[in-house]
């Protein structure tokens, strides 16, 4: 994104909550004006108060869904603030459990909860951006490779990475960009348990959806982690891969007997 555009102003939704205060804090740091949108008005004005040195103005309301992201819409127009860019975290970190635990509708209308909000604010609010504006979903773990015991979370990270395909495409024909950020492990202060060295914090998240505004060329999905994540080593434990590994084990075993004779030999 040129220099001039940080001028614009960078809409933030749910912006109270974990990775929203990193997206916040991180567009207030690289110098763009921030509207942080959340439905508690109390909590934007907690944050507020954080940020007094920022260009940051706050506005009550939600993207739960078409109606309340159509109010929404109306009341940035009525800003009559140029956007150069929106920035949704998507959290799914509620979803706990296996899918063969759950009832079918169960899992049907997670997908439905986490989804459907966020393109009912696309579809909304991507009109609003300038031309070249950018949008950017945030999403976490288990997209790429199922996560043991996260089986909802799994197929709604899965699903959120073609949202963003399918989106990226139809943006850039109208003359935006849509990018979804993946975060490859979970973020500190989100999920439950001791922080681990690799789990970013909000803030640096933040820092790299601030990145993505900036640049000019980019892929709809975009993996981000602190130390590279080596996907799952899955055994091959089909009869023709068993044999295979019977037969080097064997091998291994006879050249070491070998050895050991010939060694011992006179």
């Amino acid at each position: 994104m040129p220099l001039e555009t940080r001028r614009l102003a960078v809409v933030v939704l749910d912006a109270t909550g974990v990775i929203g205060r990193g997206l916040l804090a991180a567009a207030l740091d690289a110098g763009h004006p921030v509207i942080a949108v959340d439905r508690n008005p109390a909590m934007l004005a907690t944050l507020a108060a954080e940020h007094p040195r920022g260009s940051l103005s706050v506005l009550a309301g939600s993207a739960a869904g078409e109606a309340d992201v159509r109010a929404l819409a109306t009341a940035l127009r009525g800003l009559g603030m140029p956007l150069a860019a929106v920035m949704s975290a998507v959290d799914a970190s509620n979803l706990r459990g296996r899918l063969i635990d759950q009832p079918a509708d169960a899992t049907c209308n997670a997908l439905q909860c986490a989804l459907a909000p966020q393109l009912a604010a696309v579809r909304h609010l991507l009109p609003l951006l300038r031309h070249g504006g950018r949008y950017v979903l945030v999403g976490g773990p288990g997209g790429q490779h199922p996560w043991a015991g996260q089986g909802q979370r799994s197929l709604v990270e899965a699903a959120l990475r073609m949202l963003a395909r399918v989106l990226h495409d139809e943006a850039r024909a109208v003359g935006t960009r849509l990018q979804l950020l993946s975060v490859a492990t979970p973020t500190c202060g989100l999920h439950a348990g001791a922080p681990r060295p690799h789990w970013p914090t909000a803030l640096q998240i933040g820092q790299r959806a601030v990145q993505l505004l900036a640049e000019r060329h980019g892929d709809p999905v975009v993996d981000f982690a602190l130390a590279p994540i080596d996907p799952p080593v899955v055994a091959n434990t089909s009869p023709a891969g068993c044999l295979r590994d019977a037969r080097a084990l064997l091998g291994r075993l006879t050249a070491a007997a070998t050895h050991s004779y010939k060694e011992a030999s006179p």
